[in-house]
């Protein structure tokens, strides 16, 4: 096809999506594209709009989401879908299915094989720009993602919004009540409660509320210094009661030099934890779906504990002063958007 280095090119200055409209421009027509699909060189992912097929689910997803946004100007990206437009984390359970919310008007709800079109949330404070296409707001995004994909989902993005300084829980809450009629509210509910701008991943926001859920006090991201002062370590999470230090492992790698190097780091780093008395708790992601696995391994790390508890009280003490974090149920929580590492 004459037209391919023409295509790629547009693709590649376009996040790698074009609609019908921009194809006819570039001299495609229907059944130009139609061969495209069935070369695999393009998706069609809803009417009129196109996306290059990747192997990755997130980028498939984005992809599809600005596709059908650029292809229809009444909607916006919502849900989960708004979520990635934002750059937060989505759990790859909530990606199959694009959602849309129309930007006026009176129509329904109405869902399509891939995609949901929601009804117009009734405000027009409900929406923003990402680059040049809508979107709605980063306090929205979260309330529809806990609404649509569950609560793991809904905190992992609630989280996100929230360190970025990109929505509050006043508006989250907000949209919460303003929602009153909508099926699984109190799940939306929950996730605003629970949810914390100390996370810096989705593997931390997960750990977390699989902490609490084992009824479990938690501290997060404390920096533990030695008696004189010098700092040890800033760690995911403290367990105050069992004296715990809890490390949540994303996708760290340990391959090659670099990695190496970075093995031998984390080694002298958990050893400096050790030294002042903590016991020492490792969780990778698939562990999070396991509570029995984790309390397990929160108890093994239990038994090593030497730190006396009033130790651990003064360890405490000095986070709540250093962040103004409170209590909030069993989690100290903080509204700082970032902790200091030393």
């Amino acid at each position: 096809m004459d037209d391919l280095p023409r295509l790629a090119a547009f693709l590649a200055a376009h996040d790698g999506v074009i609609t019908t409209a921009e194809a006819r421009r570039l001299g495609l027509g229907p059944n130009d594209l139609r061969r495209l699909v069935s070369d695999q060189l393009l998706r069609r992912v809803g009417r009129g709009a196109y996306a290059e097929p990747s192997q990755d689910r997130t980028i498939e997803a984005t992809r599809a989401v600005i596709a059908l946004s650029r292809a229809r100007p009444d909607v916006a990206a919502s849900h989960q879908s708004a979520a990635l437009r934002w750059g937060f984390p989505v759990l790859a359970s909530a990606l199959p299915r694009i959602h849309l919310t129309r930007t006026s008007g009176t129509a329904a709800t109405r869902s399509h094989a891939t995609f949901t079109i929601h009804a117009f949330p009734g405000r027009p404070d409900a929406f923003g720009l990402v680059g040049r296409l809508p979107v709605v707001t980063p306090a929205l995004a979260a309330v529809g993602t806990a609404l649509e994909a569950g609560v793991d989902a809904g905190v992992c993005v609630a989280d996100a919004a929230l360190r970025a300084d990109l929505a509050s829980r006043q508006e989250m809450l907000g949209w919460v009540e303003a929602m009153r009629r909508t099926p699984h509210l109190s799940r939306a509910r929950h996730v605003v409660a629970q949810a914390s701008p100390t996370a810096e991943s989705a593997a931390e926001s997960r750990a977390r509320i699989r902490l609490l859920a084992l009824g479990l006090r938690v501290v997060p991201q404390v920096v533990l210094r030695e008696q004189h002062g010098a700092f040890v370590a800033r760690v995911d999470f403290l367990l105050p009661d069992l004296g715990v230090v809890v490390e949540v492992d994303g996708a760290l790698k340990y391959a090659g030099a670099e990695g190496r190097a970075a093995l031998v780091e984390e080694k002298r780093r958990e050893d400096g934890i050790r030294r002042l008395g903590y016991g020492v708790a490792r969780l990778v992601w698939s562990d999070l779906d396991d509570l029995a696995r984790i309390r397990a391994v929160v108890e093994l790390a239990a038994r090593t504990v030497t730190r006396a508890p009033e130790r651990v009280a003064v360890t405490v003490e000095a986070h709540q002063r250093r962040t103004g974090a409170t209590w909030d149920g069993l989690l100290l929580h903080s509204c700082a958007d970032v902790v200091p590492r030393a």
